[in-house]
């Protein structure tokens, strides 16, 4: 009998349809040329529908009672007569390749998010705008790209407002979900005249800060936190600063004679550098982990202002090797502002896929450090 023939069935142009409309669908959206999308079904001679005629008469029933636009043409053969076969469907127009592929409600609701994104300005720049946003908004949910289009309106008419995330009167949007649509919303406001923060006040971080000596304290709480800004301006004049990397490790912290200890806060450290009562200190130490970020923080910090580390040396890491802990974690750090001895820390913990987090370190060793 030998092999069927090759006749592409309705579900072979649905398929074909839908990489089309994959392929183009943005493309039709802003206006390009849709050229039609013409398949051949086949042609199978009369040996073949002869050997295969149940598979032949499927393919035609098939494509009978298909609603696509069929173009059938006439065989006379000398042993099966006269036959009306399917050759060749065309598909003309966006809307008609769309449907054939099971797409309509998908083209339909971008048609309809396009136009209610055009029609928030009249700016001659504005659809190219909408159309390179096209990624964050075609795949939103309705209910997301309603409250991307509602944020979108109100920020427009309220580019400066000075609020934080959490007060925008907005039904639906919280500060979860602008911290996971920020990038959306950010590139449809700003070529809408609104600044890159989105007129928002971003909520100031409050830095923890014990002050360790009693006799330094004159009427402040032991522990307190306050916005860098208002952190610069204290009147403190300790002999000692020691910037700490863990908050846990801040808080356990016991009174030492003439210190004060801030809390670093990862890259954030660095700012504490700029402190007048820090850089004013007689000592200022570093102490954070024993891992590649720990030392990098201490380089940039110690780049801003001349500080010693704590317990970041190869003899810590040696002491303390068997409460390390793997690491395998990359990154660079500018060794050029490291001493000897915290480079070859660095090397050891790098080489051995290891990190020694500071609070595992027993706060004793810490305080007879730091009263020497």
């Amino acid at each position: 009998m030998g092999e069927p023939p090759k006749l592409l069935m309705p579900s072979d142009v649905t398929a074909r349809a839908r990489r089309t409309v994959d392929r183009n669908l943005k493309s039709w959206l802003f206006g390009a040329t849709v050229d039609d999308l013409t398949m051949r079904l086949g042609s199978p001679s009369e040996a073949a529908v002869a050997a295969h005629r149940g598979v032949v008469e499927n393919w035609v029933h098939a494509w009978q009672v298909s609603p696509l636009d069929v173009r059938w043409e006439e065989r006379r053969w000398p042993s099966l007569g006269r036959q009306r076969l399917p050759v060749a469907v065309t598909i003309a127009g966006a809307d008609a390749i769309v449907s054939a592929a099971g797409e309509t409600r998908r083209w339909r609701s971008l048609q309809q998010r396009c136009a209610r994104l055009q029609a928030l300005d009249d700016a001659p720049h504005w659809p190219e705008v909408v159309d390179s946003t096209f990624r964050y908004w075609n795949g939103l949910t309705d209910d997301d790209f309603e409250r991307l289009l509602a944020v979108v309106r109100w920020l427009q008419q309220h580019p400066h407002s000075g609020l934080l995330i959490r007060q925008l009167p907005i039904p639906g949007v919280d500060t979860k979900w602008l911290g996971a649509h920020r990038t959306a919303v950010t590139s449809l406001v700003v070529p809408l005249g609104v600044p890159e923060d989105l007129g928002l006040r971003e909520r100031e971080l409050l830095r923890a800060v014990v002050i360790a000596d009693p006799a330094l304290r004159q009427g402040l709480p032991r522990i307190f936190a306050a916005p860098d800004r208002e952190l610069a301006t204290l009147a403190i004049a300790a002999h000692q600063i020691l910037v700490v990397e863990n908050l846990q490790t801040l808080e356990a912290l016991p009174d030492v004679p003439d210190t004060v200890a801030v809390f670093g806060w990862g890259d954030n450290s660095v700012a504490v550098a700029d402190f007048p009562w820090v850089r004013n200190a007689r000592r200022v130490r570093y102490w954070g982990d024993l891992d590649i970020d720990g030392f990098d923080i201490l380089a940039r910090f110690r780049a801003r202002c001349p500080c010693e580390s704590l317990l970041m040396d190869e003899a810590s890491v040696h002491r303390w090797r068997g409460l390390a802990v793997p690491y395998g974690a990359g990154g660079s750090v500018d060794v050029a502002w490291l001493t000897e001895s915290e480079r070859t820390a660095l090397d050891v913990l790098q080489r051995e896929g290891l990190r020694l987090e500071q609070e595992r370190i027993p706060m004793d060793a810490v305080v007879d450090l730091l009263m020497v």
